[in-house]
């Protein structure tokens, strides 16, 4: 991926776009309760009566609920029929931005008395990964059939970055598949993953739809990061015009404070979703999450009591050779089978000990004098030294899981355990890699156009490293820090 497209994305201010999606209308209120800022279609949604402008108290129906609004910037509050539009009801929904201003959204009802929705069973941690298979299934079935977007997917983000679609559902007569399919990172910026994260659901009813302006008393633009109106991102809406969406729904997957994933809907034509159907998918998404959570956090503490369980063998190891170092060819052998590599080396001082196929001198010279020299985590884990640390030696080493500590000795002990290139192929959802092509001139550079399967064999890089493989390395220092040799 070209890095100047990345770089776009990475600057593009997505919460300062000046501008709303039209399937709504938008008022930004002060800290008096005061119209500071309006979008310019307020007129088609408000009442003949109601008089907008610059300055004016807002009306009384929505300063009574505003007032309920809490502090906190992210605060929000939703009514469903709140107050008469021009042409039915008006759905509201209330939030407060990082500037301290009120943001209303008015939204016209749709369809919400047709509706007759899945009632949620609640939170039910999964007790397996076949049970998380099942309930990832189940789950975008439910999002769907409230939604009626023909197709819904599950998808994860990566240890890297990138993402991969772990389910999917698709509606007759949709053709193509993106399950298993992974995207690059570049495809979801930062910036943008942060405001997934800070919002419910995103809603783009209309991709192609003309973003409608706010205009407001300065220059100021009002912080939009929790509005759903919100407009689209030029970039974002050739990108999705690319995988021929014209209407997309996201709902994100909040683990441990993290973005973890997110369900993505999309739709061949425009569609409208209401906010009740939005409303209980998005707590169908929740009550996922929760489950979800729960069963990362039950399966971490498994593993962390099996980690004291399975070193105990280790400490009795290094107790019968007297020191760590005289230990090295028993316990490097049990610490390869532990963490599946193909060889593992301790360093001390200038010297060192190996088991198995481990670095060559000059590459664990170089490596290990980067590792000791970087103010990183005491654990490290690279699954291709060739992207990161491209100065390195060449090696039959393609990744490694690094660790240092210092002993009550004042000793600094490394370990590094390696393992040799794995080579496998990827599946992509177009090829990452394409030069970025030339737009209309209009945005300059634009995302790629293709989204066909695009197989990439992967050279350089050894077998992932888990998250397991982590918790093990941290459970390595702590014995390395315990029974370091004193020199």
């Amino acid at each position: 991926m070209d890095r100047r497209f990345i770089d776009e994305c990475e600057k593009e201010e997505l919460h300062l776009s000046g501008a709303i999606q039209p399937h709504g209308a938008l008022l930004v209120i002060d800290a008096q309760f005061r119209i500071s800022h309006f979008s310019t279609n307020i007129g088609a949604f408000l009442p003949p009566n109601v008089v907008v402008a610059v300055g004016a108290e807002i009306p009384s129906v929505l300063l009574e609920m505003a007032a309920e609004l809490g502090e906190r910037a992210g605060s929000r509050l939703q009514y469903d029929a709140a107050m008469p539009g021009s042409e039915g009801m008006l759905d509201v929904v209330f939030s407060r931005n990082t500037q301290g201003q009120i943001i209303v959204e008015l939204i016209a009802r749709h369809d919400e008395e047709t509706f007759r929705g899945i009632f949620s069973q609640g939170v039910v941690p999964p007790a397996s990964n076949s049970e998380v298979e099942l309930q990832r299934q189940a789950l975008i079935e439910k999002v769907c059939f409230q939604t009626g977007f023909q197709r819904v997917m599950y998808y994860r983000f990566l240890e890297d970055g990138d993402g991969e679609v772990l389910a999917e559902v698709r509606q007759d007569g949709v053709g193509g598949s993106y399950l298993g399919l992974r995207f690059p990172a570049s495809d979801i910026p930062q910036i943008a993953r942060a405001l997934y994260q800070q919002n419910p659901w995103r809603l783009i009813p209309d991709v192609l739809a003309e973003a409608v302006p706010i205009v407001g008393r300065d220059a100021q633009v009002p912080d939009l990061s929790y509005s759903d109106l919100r407009s689209v991102s030029p970039v974002h809406a050739v990108y999705l015009a690319n995988m021929g969406v014209g209407a997309s729904l996201s709902f994100p997957i909040v683990v441990g404070g993290q973005l973890w994933g997110l369900i993505a809907c999309h739709n061949a034509t425009p569609r409208r979703v209401g906010l009740g159907k939005l409303s209980q998918a998005s707590q169908e998404v929740r009550s996922h999450t929760l489950g979800l959570a729960g069963y990362f956090a039950q399966r971490r503490m498994q593993l962390l009591d099996g980690l004291v369980r399975r070193f105990g063998e280790a400490r009795e190891i290094v107790h019968d050779a007297g020191d760590i170092v005289a230990a090295w060819p028993r316990l490097g052998s049990w610490l390869a089978g532990e963490f599946a590599v193909d060889g593992v080396q301790l360093c001390l001082n200038e010297g060192h000990v190996d088991w198995g196929e481990g670095f060559e001198p000059d590459a664990l010279s170089s490596v290990d004098n980067w590792f000791v020299s970087q103010q990183l985590d005491s654990v490290w884990l690279a699954e291709s030294l060739q992207r990161q640390l491209p100065d390195c030696p060449l090696s039959r080493v393609a990744g490694v899981l690094a660790v240092k500590a210092k002993t009550a000795d004042g000793l600094m002990l490394r370990v590094y355990l390696t393992r040799h290139e794995h080579i496998h192929d990827v599946a992509w959802g177009g090829n990452p890699d394409k030069p970025v092509e030339r737009h209309d001139g209009v945005f300059g550079i634009a995302p790629r156009r293709s989204f066909e399967k695009w197989v990439e064999k992967r050279l350089g890089r050894c077998r992932p490293w888990d998250n397991e493989a982590r918790l093990l390395g941290l459970k390595l220092r702590e014995l390395v820090m315990q029974l370091g040799r004193r020199n």
